[in-house]
């Protein structure tokens, strides 16, 4: 009996005196995961925090906006057309956009799988109309984050006709 007690105690006075990786290996998830905090901690490494891509983060700004009233000509902060509202968003991720939906098409790039934050073009036989924010699909539907027209407010539809195209903002030069 005292062997045993002894023994115990020899183990337990080294673990506390140099804890080591054997150590945290036998003792429990909770330690290990404390243990592994406090060592990084200790050596100065940081685990960063992934980046939000701009796509959702372009969503989050067009939410924020949400409610406020479509006025033509205007790009924001309380008041938008279509293109002043995608333009205003993307100034705020540091993009500037042209004030008008069909000069916006430059400004963009074609893709196959469309994301989140993606600029949604309306066309008809006049050529692009319209412009809004992709808000994914959902219920079998693509959205669109829009500034819809006179008496209405910003706001999010599913998108109501198969003349558009999805297309991502270029970031490569500003301009």
């Amino acid at each position: 009996m005292t062997v045993g007690l002894a023994t115990a105690l020899v183990v337990g006075l080294a673990l506390v005196a140099a804890p080591t990786q054997s150590a945290t290996a036998a003792s429990s998830p909770g330690a290990r995961a404390q243990t592994s905090a406090s060592t990084s901690a200790q050596t100065g490494t940081t685990t960063k925090k992934k980046k939000k891509s701009r796509g959702l983060r372009a969503l989050r700004r067009v939410k924020s906006q949400a409610g406020d009233p479509y006025s033509y000509g205007a790009n924001g902060p309380r008041a938008y057309d279509c293109s002043g509202l995608t333009q205003w968003v993307y100034k705020k991720l540091g993009r500037k956009l042209p004030h008008s939906s069909s000069a916006q098409v430059s400004h963009t790039f074609k893709v196959k799988k469309p994301r989140k934050g993606d600029l949604v073009f309306f066309y008809g036989s006049g050529g692009v109309y319209h412009v809004g924010i992709y808000a994914g699909k959902r219920d079998g539907r693509r959205w669109v984050w829009h500034a819809p027209g006179s008496g209405e407010a910003v706001t999010k539809d599913p998108i109501w006709t198969d003349s558009h195209f999805i297309r991502r903002v270029k970031y490569g030069k500003k301009g």
